[in-house]
Parts: C-alpha cells; structure tokens; sequence
C-alpha cells in the first residue's frame, strides 16, 4: 500500500502557508508517507520548479503530484465549493463556477475530488465552507471524507453521498502549518509511482481515506 497526503499548501503560492516546500518534503519523508499532493490555491506548480521539488523528494523515495485547489463561484449562488484538481497542466484561478470546472477538468483528462464538501462556515450566508449538497449535482471523481475540520456530522454526510454515488472517499490534511502534515490520508492499494497512476488507481475506487489517531 502506498499512503499520500494529498490536499497541502506551502508559502511559495499560497499566501495563507506558512509552509516552506523544503519544510513540507522534509517533514513528509520525517512521518515515512510514500507521497504528496501539492495543491496551491488556483496555482498549478510550473514544471521547471517542480522539478526542482522533485529533484529534492526524489533521494527519499518521497513521489510528489502536482495539482491545485480551486475555489469556485457564481453569481446566483456565491461560493460553490473548493475543489482538489488532478491532472490539468494550467493553473486555473477562481473564474469557474462547480459545473464549469467539471466541464473543463474532465475535457482534459483529468480528474476533480470536491474538498471539504461540509466543512462548517463560520461567516457569510453559506452554511459550509465547501460544495456541500452540491456533490449529489456534479459529476465527481472522488469526495475528501477525512480532513481536519470534519466533524462526526460531516463525515455522515459524507459517508451518505459516497455511498449513494457510488464515489471513493479520500483523506488529506489541508495543511497550512508543519504540523498538521500527514493528519488525514489516502491509502492506495496499488503502486503510486507518477500522475498518471494517481489518477488511474483514484478513477478505479482502490483508495481508502485514512485519519490518523490523535489528530
């Protein structure tokens, strides 16, 4: 089995981390995970720096993915959900509402895990900081089940909406800060070595998403 943190941010491009990339690669081979997900907020890592990255990771056995969190919005609605995006070479900002980012991410070939989909708001009309009912209208790829600010009331909702559509549940940290790295996972059943494996074994359902005691 292979385990990944696959929802993280660093100070590089997401101004709300206080992250370094060397401290997330760092602590990540420090707690023995097989591998990350880098999801900036809108912000696709550009190749030639993630490949420095990787020339960093690549000594520990650390696989790192390069992905983005994308915050979605629409003029009826307000906010429509943050959204984990795989396998789209672009950075893709905030201009989408839900629908239109899973128009455009499955148009490319890639893959979209609604994040924190009942995270409680804690300002605003929105009753949650993510896609909440909003996942049982959009063509999905997975559903983040364990994060941080998942409480036991959330995680039913979830569990409910995965098991009514049939979605695999994923885990990740939503780390902003060292410490919280590695407090929810996802654990492949097979062989994670590249994107392309990443999106293929998550497209197939052989995850489990993972919350790690004490946390």
């Amino acid at each position: 089995m292979f385990t990944f943190d696959i929802h993280l941010h660093t100070d590089y491009y997401s101004g709300c981390s206080v992250i370094s990339p060397e401290q997330l690669i760092q602590r990540a081979v420090q707690i023995r995970l097989d591998g990350i997900a880098i999801t900036e907020h809108g912000i696709r890592w550009p190749n030639e720096k993630f490949d420095e990255l990787k020339r960093l990771a690549d000594p520990h056995g650390l696989i790192l993915i390069n992905s983005q969190e994308v915050h979605t919005y629409s003029p009826r609605n307000g906010m429509e959900g943050e959204f984990l995006v795989f396998g789209v070479k672009k950075s893709l900002g905030s201009d989408f509402t839900a629908q239109e980012l899973v128009e455009r991410v499955h148009g490319e070939g890639g893959i979209l895990i609604a994040a924190h989909p009942y995270k409680w708001s804690r300002h605003g009309r929105q009753r949650y900081y993510g896609a909440g009912d909003r996942i049982y209208e959009l063509k999905l790829d997975a559903i983040e089940l364990y994060h941080p600010h998942h409480d036991e009331d959330s995680l039913q909702k979830v569990r409910e909406a995965m098991d009514k559509l049939g979605l695999p549940g994923t885990g990740g940290s939503d780390a902003h800060q060292v410490h919280v790295i590695g407090s929810c996972l996802t654990v492949f059943a097979n062989e994670v070595r590249s994107e392309e494996d990443f999106i293929r074994e998550i497209q197939g359902g052989r995850i489990q998403a993972k919350k790690v005691m004490g946390s």
